[in-house]
């Protein structure tokens, strides 16, 4: 089985973030959620973004992401919500032990990666619904074309941002659902 690492996003280390690290554990995988934030959380988006962006943006929190890299053995699989998505991408782009990239609610363009190529040794999910004004098609596109076949990109339906947290307004049960059994299987298929 897998050993993941789930990054948060900008609303911090929630309730809805373990109960995703929870379930992937019950099948297994050894999962860890590092808090980037030091025990802060947030229960509106913007307030969230202010201090994520007050902080420097994603590049700002890739230091823990590396120090709990740093604290597992073996290959690992970087995986985000959101901010936590683009912390993910712009590790995973760099460190040689990270062998699958799960990226929900975000995408970022390859001119944000510092990298000149997709690395060989990754493969990758990107999970978001369709009218998601943080995904901009774009960048959806740049992404796929650097990546190539070693990306799959899924959509769901709807418009929401964090359609996967239970609880949260944006939440769908369906799409949510859908997910999570897509990222299973990833998982699952990896050696």
């Amino acid at each position: 089985m897998a050993t993941v690492i789930l990054l948060h996003s900008a609303l911090g280390l929630t309730s809805q973030v373990r109960d995703w690290a929870e379930s992937l554990e019950t099948e297994g995988h050894t999962v860890h959620t590092p808090d980037l934030f030091a025990g802060r959380t947030f229960t509106d988006v913007d307030s969230a973004v202010d201090f994520a962006d007050g902080e420097g943006g994603a590049a700002a929190f890739v230091p823990a992401a590396l120090a709990a890299l740093n604290q597992v053995r073996g290959p690992v699989v970087l995986a985000g919500f959101s901010l936590g998505a683009a912390v993910a991408q712009l590790v995973a782009m760099k460190e040689e032990r990270v062998r699958a990239l799960v990226l929900m609610h975000s995408v970022l363009a390859p001119a944000w990666l510092e990298v000149d190529s997709w690395p060989e040794r990754l493969s990758a999910q990107a999970h978001f619904s369709e009218g998601d004004e943080w995904v901009e098609a774009d960048e959806v596109a740049a992404l796929v074309e650097f990546a190539g076949d070693a990306l799959e990109v899924f959509t769901y339906p709807g418009d929401g941002h964090l359609f996967a947290f239970d609880g949260w307004h944006e939440y769908d049960e369906e799409s949510s659902h859908r997910m999570y059994e897509r990222v299973s299987d990833f998982l699952g298929s990896l050696d």
